[in-house]
């Protein structure tokens, strides 16, 4: 969520397309803007966009590389092609990306922007892909009802120089992380997990211990006398 006051794009959108290389169990598809900054927004965002390089995943400078199967690269294409069906404004990419020398014919794919609502398919389905669908909003409670709508959880992420909304927003998003003014930071010992279908139980702290545990409640009397009926 892009709060108003604010134009982080830099970091933002660089973090969010460093995951964008096949499957993965944590990737970030929509991303509410407030309307009053969306164009400002929205102009730094896809200069950065425009940006990124796409090569080999061996190379240290590569921020996008392949798709990890034929199979992931097929989905994610159908998306793009529905994405367009639905009504969808195609602000980036939308297209295979053209590759040259060995890595011609990989499964590459163009960094994609749609804008649209939340109510389409691929705002609201897990494309795992290097696909962000932005859509607007106006109030905060608004951008509450955006971030919650969907049948999953796993992470959100808050832009904000207000810290009451910072820490209201964090409340009350269903998610089972929630970065704020950062992203993607995963430090070992802080918990991870997600809200609704994004998966039972925590990784990565204490409390993961009690799924490799079984819990036991033993009574044992030591009187000599017998308690109550029995």
């Amino acid at each position: 969520m892009a709060d108003y006051g604010q134009l982080w794009t830099k970091q933002a959108i660089t973090d969010r397309n460093k995951r964008a290389r096949g499957p993965a169990t944590k990737f970030d598809e929509l991303s509410p803007c407030r309307t009053s900054i969306y164009d400002r927004f929205m102009e730094r965002a896809l200069k950065r966009i425009k940006a990124i390089r796409q090569a080999s995943p061996l190379e240290m400078s590569t921020m996008i590389g392949a798709q990890a199967s034929k199979q992931q690269f097929d989905k994610i294409m159908s998306y793009l092609d529905l994405g367009r069906q639905e009504g969808a404004e195609l602000l980036a990419g939308g297209a295979a990306a053209t590759m040259e020398g060995d890595l011609s014919g990989g499964f590459y794919i163009q960094p994609t922007v749609f804008k649209g609502h939340n109510k389409m398919r691929i705002f609201q389905e897990e494309i795992f892909g290097p696909v962000l669908c932005v859509t607007t909003f106006k109030t905060d409670e608004e951008a509450l009802e955006l971030a919650n709508d969907t049948l999953y959880g796993l992470g959100a992420g808050i832009w904000t120089r207000d810290l009451n909304r910072a820490y209201r927003f964090g409340r009350n998003i269903e998610a089972g992380r929630v970065w704020t003014n950062c992203y993607h930071l995963y430090p070992a010992h802080a918990a991870f997990g997600g809200y609704k279908q994004s998966g039972i139980g925590r990784e990565n702290h204490l409390m993961m211990l009690d799924h490799y545990q079984q819990t036991k409640c033993q009574l044992v009397s030591y009187g000599i006398k017998a308690l109550g009926i029995y």
